[in-house]
């Protein structure tokens, strides 16, 4: 269960930090969007504590309040203009997100994004929405421009603090890969080569003949531990912990993983290889230029709700316990992604070919339903539409 700070600290608990190398050094501006504020009718209490909480995190702060109206554009794409040091890594804004008249927030944000991050924005509803119905109210936007990566937060102090709890494990993460750094977040427990990649588990070459089948074509399908990290599931057995000639009691997870990273069939092939699997079925998810019957699809781009990599180690695991004698890899590739790139891949290896096709098509079925991960489609004539926001 997530902690709130007292307000007197300025930020709430961070019991998975590792670091916050991404942040020192950094800038932020929270932007304060009340007309009452600013006229000094009323005292700000949202700005403080927003500003607190990211000085506490090694961000160099600064504090604007602003009325709402047009004031907040000017503002917003003043902020976004400049590059490199000298631009903000986070611009978060507190206010204007109702449905008041003069409530545009949102819209003036939404103008000066490259690009929006859904989930976000979804984990931000569904905190509130455990505290007050009232949350849903909010038309809030998130995403990012250049370098810095914005965000619209209620004028309250409620739901401030719902604000900071979201985001708090994500701010390093969200600025690393600003800085196009890859693999940032990763599971340190996870084995790994020198190169920094994720090391699978040791598989020995087969003497044997191995049946190989591909699965046919796949709707690229929307998902994971932490946005773009590599979330390694547990493995749930292991044939070397098992008495000679015992039958494994649950099948073995050698992956399950929700990256920013190129995926490759044959690497996830050649992890479940093993000399009792006679067949080794692959399934690949790759983005085809055509989608709901229109056709002139040129490029996705994938969105992840937090708690994904999660979600994507339970819906292996489950699928591990219903076939004990398979070994299963899935990973589920985010961010911006071409026609014919892979979005998917799962690999199952089994004694035979029946369960193995069995697990495979069980294993990419419960991802597309469950894993919490979001699409935006781009096509030739300049439209673009969201899939899966309603799952």
């Amino acid at each position: 269960m997530s902690e709130h700070a007292d307000p007197a600290h300025g930020r709430p608990s961070r019991r998975h930090e590792v670091g916050d190398t991404h942040l020192e050094g950094r800038s932020a501006v929270v932007v304060v969007v009340s007309s009452s504020a600013a006229s000094g009718a009323a005292e700000d209490r949202c700005g403080p504590l927003l500003r607190d909480w990211l000085r506490g995190r090694g961000l160099d702060v600064t504090l604007r309040v602003i009325p709402d109206g047009p004031e907040v554009l000017e503002l917003l794409r003043n902020l976004t203009s400049a590059s490199g040091p000298a631009a903000p890594r986070f611009v978060i804004t507190t206010g204007g997100t109702g449905l008041n008249s003069d409530d545009v927030t949102p819209e003036s944000t939404a103008r000066v994004l490259e690009r929006e991050s859904p989930g976000i924005m979804h984990a931000l509803w569904s905190a509130g929405l455990q505290k007050t119905p009232t949350a849903v109210m909010s038309r809030g936007v998130a995403g990012h421009t250049g370098q810095t990566f914005m965000v619209n937060l209620p004028g309250s102090r409620g739901g401030i603090k719902d604000g900071m709890t979201v985001l708090d494990p994500l701010l390093d993460h969200i600025s690393a890969q600003l800085e196009d750094v890859h693999g940032h977040g990763e599971d340190r427990s996870v084995t790994r080569s020198a190169q920094g990649e994720v090391v699978p588990a040791a598989v020995p070459d087969s003497p044997g003949h191995a049946e190989r089948t591909d699965v046919p074509g796949h709707d690229a399908a929307p998902a994971a531990g932490t946005v773009g990290a590599r979330v390694p599931a547990a493995s749930s057995s292991s044939d070397d912990d098992a008495a000679p000639g015992a039958e494994p009691s649950t099948g073995e997870v050698l992956l399950a993983l929700v990256t920013t990273d190129p995926l490759d069939a044959a690497e996830a092939q050649r992890a479940v290889q093993h000399p009792r699997c006679g067949a080794v079925v692959g399934f690949s998810g790759v983005i085809r230029d055509h989608d709901g019957g229109k056709d002139g699809v040129t490029a996705l781009e994938y969105s992840a709700h937090p708690s994904a990599g999660e979600v994507m180690r339970d819906v292996v695991g489950e699928i591990a316990s219903a076939h004990p004698d398979v070994r299963l890899w899935a990973a589920h590739r985010i961010g911006a992604l071409a026609v014919g790139d892979s979005a998917l891949e799962v690999a199952v290896a089994a004694g035979h070919r029946r369960e193995a096709f069995e697990a495979c098509a069980q294993l990419v079925d419960l991802i597309k339903e469950r894993v919490p991960i979001w699409k935006r489609q781009s096509f030739e004539d300049g439209q673009h539409n969201w899939v899966g926001l309603d799952a």
